[in-house]
């Protein structure tokens, strides 16, 4: 599979689009749009996927997408227990082409050029933002619901309480035949991590020799294939220790890893400690 080209659904006279999900399981297929995505996990955990980034999420996440860069949230939640996101989602012109250029939403260009790296908000801003978006989601006048969002992005653009994500610039150029080919590398390797997989294997995936794709990939990505694996395999191993449900050595052949002393070196080699210390910071 490749990243999924996901259109977002809205009235023509509106500025933006502003809507409450809740389903069992979020929109789980890794997916770009134009659009720029504020999301703010009401109810949910799981692990989350933007451009290279990979990281364990739960209730109160609030991340801030930028336009064409492939993301999904692959949430744990019982089929029982409904997920729920607010999610807030507009073009970088949304202020029409000629206003978002001008000085006074200098803030707001700041914000959308950091976000083409995907933003987690955190501290102060993140109280400040979610008592903005409480109001939006409550307001029943356009244009309140319109100031707010400006408000919520000014305050973005001159935070320092602003976390980049993904470490390679990883926006899709639709029109890239290659780019298709390194994205259905990227959600092959997500669906099955777990399972034993070679070089042979992904080259093959994308119709090219080892070396080729090894180049190819390295080139894209800043890393090799089988670091990049291995950050996705720490990733799960991250969630599962947080769950508290497995032991460590479950956790390590459940995550993609052969042997424990491959997971505990690779574990403290990403995360500077070991899985033990890990799990016992979220106790």
């Amino acid at each position: 599979m490749k990243p999924i080209f996901k259109k977002v659904e809205s009235q023509s006279e509106e500025a933006f689009v502003a809507k409450i999900d809740q389903f069992s399981q979020f929109y789980n297929k890794w997916h770009f749009h134009p659009e720029l995505e504020l999301t703010h996990i009401v109810k949910g955990r799981g692990t989350r996927f933007i451009g290279d980034h990979i990281e364990y999420f739960e209730d109160d996440d609030l991340i801030l997408v930028g336009s064409n860069l492939p993301h999904v949230w692959k949430n744990q939640n019982d089929d029982s227990e409904l997920a729920v996101a607010q999610v807030v989602q507009f073009l970088p012109s949304f202020l029409g082409n000629d206003m978002v250029r001008k000085i006074e939403f200098k803030n707001v260009q700041n914000l959308i050029a950091q976000s083409t790296y995907g933003l987690k908000i955190v501290g102060i801003t993140k109280d400040q933002v979610l008592l903005y978006l409480d109001f939006l989601f409550k307001a029943n006048n356009s244009l309140d619901r319109l100031i707010t969002l400006i408000r919520i992005l000014d305050l973005l653009g001159t935070s320092s309480d602003l976390i980049p994500l993904s470490k390679s610039l990883f926006m899709v150029k639709v029109d890239k035949q290659n780019v298709d080919r390194l994205n259905q590398v990227i959600d092959y390797t997500i669906t099955n991590f777990a399972a034993r997989i070679t070089l042979e294997d992904i080259a093959s995936l994308s119709n090219m020799s080892v070396s080729n794709f090894c180049k190819y990939f390295k080139g894209r990505m800043k890393k090799t294939y089988v670091q990049y694996l291995t950050e996705v395999r720490i990733g799960m191993s991250c969630k599962l220790l947080i769950e508290n449900k497995l032991s460590v050595h479950q956790i390590a052949f459940e995550s993609g890893f052969v042997n424990m002393s491959n997971f505990n070196r690779a574990f403290k080699l990403t995360k500077q400690m070991t899985p033990l210390s890990y799990r016992k910071s979220f106790q």
